[in-house]
């Protein structure tokens, strides 16, 4: 029984390093492939830097910003850039940093390298290319914005919007204008608020005057509206205490009769006195007036007539004292 036993463990163990063998034999195959292949590749390259080299075929270094300008608050910048005419076995320094070309196709790739720390100023970037006894250069050049050119650039923009806000201000008076003005004037260096500050000082000057304008204005317009309440409030008052009176009765008034007016007659001739005969009239009877005319019996005399006269006809009808008058 034991002895079977050993017999079976010896069979599993030999099966095990055949496995083991088998597997060990694969990896060696498969090892070697990639080798052969990477040598392959190689060979290939190294074909290719010669014959780029035999055909005198230049590095052309292109699609790349040759002048860059930065802000100073960047001190990065990404370089991009194409390169051609080189083999897979070419190297690319970026400002002295490795770099590998992506997209290698007909001999051509892109390059990408972000450099940090970019110094104040004026600096020089170089793009180098070796590929075999083959090279390529590009210079790029960048200026980075000083110390110095913020400060006047931010200086000229503060400038630019205190103008700006104080003629505003001067255009629209009012107290939301003079406040912005004066925000962007406190935040000017001290040496140059003074021009901004006696033009602000003038305008709230003016705008106190221009409320106490309209102050006083509004108070003279209540005590006018309080002397006209007054006046009409004093006129309702006499009113209806006018109204309160006992009116006096009216005065029955008489008529005073009219005058009879006296009948027009028509004047008719003398009348022959009975017997006695009457003294001769004299040549002309003459009135002064139609009272006159009348008092003596007188009235409705005719032209030619004895008494008529044309004083005494005055509508020129031709009869004199025919109206009551």
């Amino acid at each position: 029984m034991v002895i079977k036993k050993l017999g079976q463990i010896q069979q599993k163990e030999s099966k095990n390093k055949t496995s083991t063998k088998k597997h060990k034999r694969g990896w060696l195959i498969f090892g070697g492939v990639v080798v052969t292949l990477a040598v392959i590749g190689h060979i290939g390259n190294v074909m290719e830097q010669s014959r780029l080299e035999k055909d005198n075929v230049p590095i052309i270094i292109s699609n790349v910003d040759e002048n860059i300008k930065l802000d100073y608050h960047t001190d990065k910048r990404e370089i991009s850039a194409k390169i051609s005419g080189v083999s897979l076995l070419a190297e690319v320094k970026v400002a002295n940093g490795k770099t590998s070309i992506h997209g290698h196709k007909n001999s051509a790739g892109d390059i990408k390298y972000e450099i940090k720390g970019i110094k104040e100023g004026d600096s020089d970037i170089s793009i180098s290319v070796v590929d075999g006894k083959r090279h390529g250069d590009k210079i790029i050049k960048i200026h980075r914005q000083t110390k110095a050119d913020y400060d006047k650039q931010e200086l000229e923009k503060a400038l630019k919007r205190a103008e700006e806000s104080v003629k505003k201000a001067e255009q629209k008076l009012n107290d939301e204008n003079i406040s912005r003005a004066k925000s962007d004037i406190n935040k000017l260096p001290e040496d140059k608020r003074g021009q901004f500050s006696e033009r602000i000082a003038k305008l709230e000057k003016a705008k106190q005057e221009e409320k106490e304008r309209a102050d006083k204005a509004k108070k003279e317009a209540e005590e006018k509206k309080k002397q006209e309440e007054a006046a009409a409030a004093a006129a309702k008052a006499r009113q209806q205490q006018q109204q309160a009176r006992p009116q006096p009765a009216p005065r029955q008034v008489t008529p005073t009769p009219a005058a009879p007016q006296p009948v027009p007659t028509t004047p008719s001739r003398p009348r022959p006195r009975p017997a006695t005969p009457a003294p001769a009239p004299p040549a002309e009877l003459h009135f002064s007036s139609c009272k006159e005319a009348r008092a003596a019996g007188y009235s409705h005399m005719r032209r030619g007539e004895p008494g008529y006269s044309p004083h005494l006809d005055r509508d020129g009808d031709g009869i004199a004292c025919d109206k009551h008058k």
